[in-house]
């Protein structure tokens, strides 16, 4: 049965404006709510200065072996691909938490590592820009 143009436009208009539940449960404009327990994602882009890419990639994989040594998971690194727009960082690392706890704690063995805090030091040298952003995971 085909639809009189009208009725379909009223229809699909209908659709978009049904309610759809909100999937991020636990924000509240952008931040998170402390009682919910909810996963955090800490992702840092290290945008490397002229042909210094390959050595900011060495020091990221050497802040993971030292966030091993102390305890810490190591987190995955990721590499700019040619398939990007250019706009990516040269090197980024990610790491998932259970919580604002468990991050928290990441962040308090961190700043408590010398030898972290040293990688650091070498690693302020290698880039020209860095960014730390931090996610709570949305539920679908």
């Amino acid at each position: 049965m085909k639809l009189p143009r009208r009725t379909f436009l009223h229809l699909a208009a209908g659709t978009v404006a049904l309610p759809i539940a909100s999937p991020v449960a636990g924000l509240e404009q952008g931040t998170i709510n402390s009682t919910a327990a909810v996963r955090i994602v800490e992702r840092t882009h290290y945008y490397a200065k002229l042909r210094l890419a390959a050595e900011v990639l060495d020091m990221r994989r050497k802040a993971s072996a030292v966030r091993l040594s102390i305890g810490l998971p190591a987190g995955e690194i990721f590499v700019k691909h040619p398939g990007g727009d250019g706009s990516e960082p040269d090197v980024a690392w990610q790491c998932t938490f259970a919580d604002v706890a468990a991050r928290e704690a990441d962040l308090a063995a961190r700043a408590a590592s010398a030898e972290f805090e040293s990688v650091r030091i070498q690693m302020r040298k290698l880039y020209e820009r860095f960014e730390r952003q931090v996610f709570a995971i949305a539920t679908l």
